[in-house]
């Protein structure tokens, strides 16, 4: 089914950032192996506050420490138990978007580009970027357009421009029966 392309502002900015995600409990002392999400694992230090997403709970790492496969063991306040800690796994710990990591040029939150409209160098409607997939090279700019979803490879030679203030995505089309 193919859904056509409604113009869309971007949703803004919400409240909460996903920070990371609890893995699984480690160990006996009520710690977590999480994943960090958004790249910056150094936000992780003891005093931090974050929200479990969904449930209204505020946590306060009482310890953090990295591992060497990219993952995170945290401790948390009041979280004493591995009990305690197996009713975290699968959740997602998010901050305020207030405290949101500052982004080198080059780099935008996906909330910031769902929604935008994406337009050729000439400024013709393309569709509307509908998501962000990763990718293992580079993520992937989906766009929502009349005969369906169209992938973009977030590359220089295909992402012109990411004009977030002036609401627009300007993409390098190609025609897909040539590829």
């Amino acid at each position: 089914m193919t859904r056509a392309a409604a113009p869309r502002l971007p949703a803004g900015r919400p409240t909460l950032l996903r920070a990371a995600r609890v893995r699984r409990p480690h160990g006996v002392l009520g710690e977590v192996r999480a994943e960090s999400l958004g790249g910056d694992a150094h936000r992780f230090r003891r005093g931090v506050t974050v929200m479990v997403e969904g449930s209204g709970q505020t946590l306060t790492l009482r310890s953090a420490r990295g591992l060497g496969d990219g993952d995170l063991l945290l401790g948390f306040t009041g979280v004493d138990t591995p009990e305690a800690a197996a009713l975290l796994r699968g959740a997602y710990l998010c901050v305020e978007a207030a405290h949101a990591r500052h982004l080198p040029p080059g780099e935008w939150f996906v909330w910031q580009l769902v929604g935008l409209p994406a337009v050729d160098a000439e400024g013709q409607t393309l569709g509307v970027v509908a998501e962000i997939e990763p990718g293992a090279a580079h993520d992937v700019l989906v766009v929502e357009t009349e005969a369906g979803e169209r992938r973009f490879p977030m590359v220089a030679a295909f992402v012109r421009e990411v004009d977030v203030a002036g609401g627009r995505v300007v993409l390098t089309p190609w025609d897909e029966e040539e590829a």
